[in-house]
């Protein structure tokens, strides 16, 4: 008898991962026997995962994966389904997690600001750069207020189009997004390279978000996901 499908989580972790064929395998196999569905990314810079199943299988797959690879705190983002959102479970080694051509460590991100959504409502009421970090298509399904988007295809072009604002007063309040809070990592410490001081970016992304404000705040639009809701 098939458990009910009822939860899906997403998380990522910067850490180093040395073995990350065998963290592959045994993950692979854990979430497997488990029958949870969805994508985990494994790379020498960390673990990005997003997968569906019923909650207690969910809960044990968090537990497992925080102790295999010791990830300690760690942000979940986690909404109820009422049935699958992914048909099948890949776990797979990359070069990244985020494909973004440079990798980070925790040592690096742990110098990024984050904020909660509620001292992020209160960034977006002052006079900051709003700069989605999504591609130019989940920008035009929904977006924040006032936010302006790089016109990305692709986040593997995220360093080339931060160029485009390098003249900008590097003082200035930046407040960047995305859907759960990665590209946000990646784009932060590009920022950061190109001397901006005020980098501000929202934990968890649109998803953590939207969990937390049932009125959408001050959101507009859709969020696309990457899973067969397609749309939050």
């Amino acid at each position: 008898m098939h458990k009910k499908i009822d939860r899906v989580i997403s998380f990522y972790k910067f850490t180093q991962i040395t073995e990350t064929e065998r963290i592959r395998f045994n993950i692979f196999n854990f979430l497997n026997n488990l029958d949870i569905l969805g994508t985990v990314l494994i790379a020498n810079e960390g673990i990005n995962a997003n997968i569906c199943g019923p909650v207690q299988d969910i809960e044990s797959a968090k537990t497992y994966i925080k102790k295999l690879l010791g990830l300690g705190d760690i942000h979940f983002n986690e909404s109820k389904v009422s049935e699958k959102v992914f048909t099948k479970l890949k776990v797979k080694v990359k070069d990244e997690i985020i494909k973004a051509g440079f990798s980070i460590s925790e040592e690096v991100i742990v110098k990024n600001k984050s904020l909660e959504p509620k001292d992020w409502d209160v960034l977006l009421e002052q006079e900051t750069l709003v700069i989605d970090m999504r591609n130019r298509f989940e920008y035009l399904m929904g977006t924040f207020k006032n936010s302006e988007s790089l016109n990305l295809l692709n986040f593997s072009d995220i360093e080339k189009s931060l160029k485009t604002i390098e003249d900008i007063d590097k003082e200035k309040d930046i407040a960047i997004f995305c859907t759960g809070g990665i590209r946000c990592e990646k784009a932060s410490v590009a920022l950061t390279n190109l001397g901006f001081k005020n980098v501000f970016q929202l934990k968890g992304g649109i998803i953590n978000y939207l969990n937390k404000n049932e009125n959408k705040g001050r959101w507009e639009g859709d969020c696309f996901v990457f899973d067969d809701r397609i749309t939050l």
